[in-house]
């Protein structure tokens, strides 16, 4: 899971570093793609599955979820003050190995993000349709930055996504929906302007069209 949140890490300090947005993407190409997506079809075990399954074991607030190599590793902060990490089989959910962590110092407290694991992960899923391998809560560009959700979808376009998710609100940015792919060049071109007056779906232009004929 640290080797997914160094990338992710990464990217999210570049992308909020330059616009300060409550949301980043990325998509990646490669091989790495490819094992990723074999993953994806693999598990059996969602996310959201394996997040309730590792709070049935240990309670707590999970504070990151990846599916690596066939298996869901999920941190829990636990009610009992440590850091745990369960893992359990994707493909029937058994939970393999428990143990306590360390955990990480610079890490956020999960009384930092009102948003769980598993509202981030269905607000990623939301904004990029396919499966869900991984959601971290990390500070957005060091200690003491805003706290967010970083995700990771396989999406339905064959391609592995990257976002961060807004840690209080559950905010995907525009921008970030649009990066999918799931628009043509021309709809995210009429979209963005939509976005910058306020207006969805063209109704500002509709309104401009009355105001001419009067």
């Amino acid at each position: 899971m640290k080797r997914r949140k160094r990338a992710i890490a990464a990217l999210t300090a570049a992308l909020l570093a330059g616009g300060g947005t409550a949301a980043a993407f990325a998509v990646q190409d490669g091989d790495g793609d490819r094992g990723g997506a074999a993953q994806a079809r693999a598990a059996k075990i969602t996310i959201s599955q394996a997040i309730d399954s590792a709070l049935g074991a240990v309670p707590g607030t999970v504070t990151g979820a990846c599916l690596d190599d066939g298996e869901w590793e999920v941190e829990v902060h636990g009610t009992d003050g440590d850091r745990h990490d369960v893992t359990l089989d994707a493909a029937t959910g058994r939970i393999t190995s428990t143990e306590r962590s360390d955990g990480d110092g610079h890490a956020p407290s999960a009384q930092d993000a009102p948003v769980t694991a598993a509202r981030a992960a269905e607000a990623a899923e939301s904004a990029v349709p396919g499966t869900v391998t991984a959601v971290e809560l990390d500070h957005a560009d060091g200690p003491g930055a805003p706290v967010v959700w970083e995700a990771e979808v396989q999406g339905l376009d064959g391609r592995e996504h990257e976002l961060t998710v807004d840690a209080k609100t559950a905010k995907v940015s525009t921008e970030a929906r649009k990066a999918s792919g799931a628009e043509s060049d021309e709809d995210t071109g009429r979209d963005g302007e939509a976005d910058e007056h306020g207006d969805v779906d063209g109704q500002g232009d509709a309104g401009d069209h009355d105001g001419d004929s009067d």
